[in-house]
């Protein structure tokens, strides 16, 4: 009998820490899976909530950290231009504001932005902003590169977590449909067509790169389909095999293309585009990058509860009366949107998409909304930091490009995640 209530006073003091590692896998413990009736059977309803209401304000808790960290780190690199200053509206390279001139440029944006909209008040004249308001150009130049590095920071991450979690592996990548090979093949096709003036051509650019990308998406979902054979199911790895064997030709072509048949200013043209050495800011790329997150996202988010089937076996979904293949298609597509976005934006900062969801199932659990937003919550700090290295940098040339800090800054960090959460996938 004293044993008996031994158990029971052990099993009753478990926090919500311990109910978290239960639920993402951990070892139960030899008390609890002994115990007749387990851990319902001698916790009581109003325990478990209040556990659960804790496990709620520890994740409310990680998301407001987060939170208050991008926005002291957006503030700061709207103060500093970095090399890409010299892009920018009446600025020049490495050029530093301070917190108050940068607040003032924003106030005066915010008081023109009202007055022309509404005619309530009167515009400020631009001679005098010129004169009197330090950055006030240059920092919403800023403001939109720090905006797009996010939105492409949420695409990067949201795609490698779908990918990751269709196949159940933290391997997995949105690459393996090969759609990041129209980017480079668009970029490739500009070059060739119109050599130096390529670069200001950007309604073309975002043109002939989507269509590929999505021409090749298709391409490998029809081709996957028609091998999969009448009535059977689709079958992803036949997708995955197709899109690897596309991308490999088409890289080959671009290969060859660049280094045999154009000349070296049209190469350096092509390597300056294909790297997003100069971020574009412009209404079309705002409008392209709108249009594509909303198209992938939206699905997203409505489906974040249904998308937890995703860690089931087929058979099992099958029992829960949710159809697992359509599911996995819905995720690895809009996945191959986000990432087609992402590199058209901001270059090939592909390892973002595999490092960040391993943190964020790490940091805040493997329920797919957790992961959601853990993945929303990291992936802008992390991509942000990188930005602002690869500004904070002397190059000489056109410019450093995002992808290589974000090479030295994820690959250490991969390890060490790799090395300290050493186990199979969950």
């Amino acid at each position: 009998m004293a044993s008996s209530d031994n158990k029971e006073a052990s099993l009753v003091s478990f926090d919500a820490s311990d109910i978290a590692r239960l639920r993402n896998g951990g070892a139960i413990p030899s008390a609890v899976s002994t115990a007749q009736g387990g851990v319902r059977r001698l916790i009581g309803m109003k325990d478990t909530n209040a556990l659960y209401r804790k496990e709620h304000d520890k994740l409310a808790m990680k998301v407001a950290v987060f939170v208050v960290a991008l926005v002291i780190l957006c503030f700061f690199s709207l103060c500093f231009t970095g090399a890409s200053g010299q892009y920018y509206t009446y600025c020049s390279a490495y050029t530093f504001y301070t917190p108050l001139e940068v607040a003032n440029a924003l106030y005066y944006h915010a008081y023109n932005a009202i007055a022309v909209s509404t005619h309530w008040l009167s515009a400020v004249p631009n001679e005098w902003l010129l004169e009197n308001v330090p950055g006030y150009w240059a920092i919403v130049s800023r403001a939109g590169v720090v905006g797009i590095t996010l939105i492409c920071s949420f695409l990067l991450a949201i795609s490698g977590m779908l990918y990751q979690n269709a196949f159940r592996n933290p391997m997995a990548g949105p690459g393996m449909l090969g759609v990041g090979s129209g980017v480079s093949m668009g970029m490739m096709l500009l070059v060739a067509l119109y050599s130096s003036a390529a670069p200001a051509m950007m309604q073309e650019r975002y043109l002939y790169c989507y269509l590929l990308g999505v021409a090749i998406l298709v391409f490998v979902i029809l081709a996957g389909r028609k091998l999969s054979g009448p009535g059977r199911p689709f079958d992803i790895v036949t997708m995955m095999l197709i899109g690897s064997v596309l991308s490999q030709l088409l890289g080959f072509i671009t290969m060859y293309m660049t280094l045999f048949v154009m000349d070296e200013s049209d190469y350096l043209t092509y390597y300056t585009m294909s790297q997003m050495l100069v971020v574009d800011t412009s209404a079309v790329s705002w409008f392209a990058l709108g249009s594509a997150m909303i198209i992938s996202f939206i699905p997203i988010v409505f489906l974040r509860y249904k998308l937890n089937v995703l860690s089931f076996d087929e058979s099992e979904a099958r029992l829960l009366g949710i159809e697992y293949g359509r599911m996995r298609a819905i995720a690895l597509i809009c996945g191959a949107i986000m990432i087609l976005a992402a590199q058209i934006h901001v270059g090939g900062v592909g390892l973002v998409s595999l490092v960040v969801p391993f943190l964020a199932r790490s940091f805040f659990g493997c329920e797919f909304n957790k992961q959601l937003l853990g993945n929303l919550c990291i992936s802008p700090v992390l991509l942000l930091v990188c930005r602002d290295i690869t500004d904070a940098i002397p190059f000489i040339g056109d410019g450093l490009a995002l992808s290589s800090t974000v090479s030295v800054v994820m690959v250490p960090l991969f390890v060490y995640v790799m090395a300290k959460h050493m186990r199979g996938w969950e």
